[in-house]
């Protein structure tokens, strides 16, 4: 009964454009001494019974109670060694969610974990934690931004007991700074009126909203952008342009664009890549991408260019919608974060981990 709430849970919740992208976001469900989470690499819309990962509660429990390896890499491997031992027997072939031990710390029944970008105008603005106290009083706790991972688990882990010893209450909503949400509740209609309630307080905290429809772009530049691009990443490569009036707005000029130029949360590194690139004209295109692929080995997912909007390459299709997709997101997120404050990114200390950490790696590889 509960892993079928569980899945009803994901599969709405998930469906939803405005609370999850691609393979963002992650559920779980405790019955008795056992957690059901989402396994990595699935899909929160389409994920079914046999997607979750069967997970040993007070396994997970011990984790805590554990010494680590200061370095990040030793201490990562460890705590992912021991999570993978966590699992139920029968689930070895299985993967579950980075955020396992987060989801595990909540003793509700039902946990829901989102990156919506309205709440990201929030987590991603300078004023975001003031912001969010005048929001939702007490009812909640913020995590300032860190490295995912067995760190942040051990901070929540800090942060809620000391909460639960001044409250006299288990936290049941958690703002994690550049990142996103979770609650929890013993109910699934209880999360759904958490959620509800969130949404709307930072609705109507909101100066303006993004505008996506399609704005007054220089068609014969553009061409001539589409041009370029196929020179410089080969004729397989798959284009995504986005002329919307959001895109036209923050790629007016250099300054305007400086609110998307570096990524807001993990999401926005494992699919448009840390960084997109930023041109006037088409001779811009070809030194600025030349430039990113020397400096980084790659060549850039996001090309934003004075005039046009962005355009979104790929060597597949999907590839090329979903990085589109995320660069909207952080357009979202920019325009929101202007009632909090302005926008807020990640470090280059944290983009560079996430860059880099393997769990992240995983589920690009994954491509969903």
């Amino acid at each position: 009964m509960i892993l079928n709430e569980l899945v009803m849970l994901s599969n709405v919740y998930g469906s939803n454009e405005e609370l999850v992208l691609a393979g963002g976001g992650n559920t779980s469900a405790k019955d008795g001494d056992v957690m059901y989470i989402k396994g990595s690499g699935t899909q929160l819309a389409t994920i079914t019974a046999e997607g979750f990962v069967k997970m040993n509660r007070a396994a997970l429990a011990d984790i805590f109670t554990k010494e680590y390896p200061t370095d990040d890499e030793a201490r990562e491997a460890q705590a992912l060694a021991d999570l993978d031992a966590a699992k139920m027997p029968g689930e070895e072939a299985k993967r579950p969610s980075v955020e396992t031990l987060l989801h595990s710390l909540f003793p509700h029944t039902y946990v829901l974990h989102v990156h919506p970008a309205l709440v990201n105008g929030l987590t991603c603005s300078v004023n975001g934690k003031s912001a969010a106290e005048e929001l939702f009083g007490n009812g909640f706790i913020w995590i300032d931004s860190c490295k995912p991972g067995y760190t942040l688990s051990k901070i929540c882990y800090d942060k809620m007991t000391e909460y639960k010893a001044q409250n006299g209450k288990d936290a049941d909503m958690l703002l994690l700074q550049n990142h996103g949400i979770f609650l929890a509740a013993d109910t699934v209609d209880a999360i759904g009126d958490k959620l509800a309630d969130v949404m709307s307080k930072l609705t109507g905290a909101l100066v303006r909203e993004p505008d996506f429809d399609s704005g007054d772009y220089d068609g014969e530049k553009a061409q001539k952008c589409f041009d370029v691009i196929y020179e410089l990443y080969g004729d397989d490569a798959v284009i995504t342009y986005e002329p919307s009036v959001e895109a036209l707005r923050f790629a007016e000029s250099p300054e305007t664009a400086s609110a998307v130029m570096k990524p807001f949360t993990p999401d926005h590194i494992v699919y448009c890549k840390a960084e997109p690139v930023y041109g006037f004209c088409q001779a811009c295109i070809r030194g600025a991408v030349n430039e990113y692929l020397d400096k980084n080995g790659y060549m850039p997912k996001i090309i934003v260019i004075s005039g046009c909007g962005f355009f979104a390459v790929d060597l597949t299709p999907k590839g090329s919608e979903t990085a589109a997709m995320l660069f909207n997101d952080a357009l979202k997120v920019a325009t929101y974060a202007e009632s909090f404050g302005g926008a807020l990114h990640m470090t280059d200390e944290l983009s560079d981990f996430i860059t880099n950490w393997e769990v992240e790696s995983y589920r690009q590889k994954q491509n969903v």
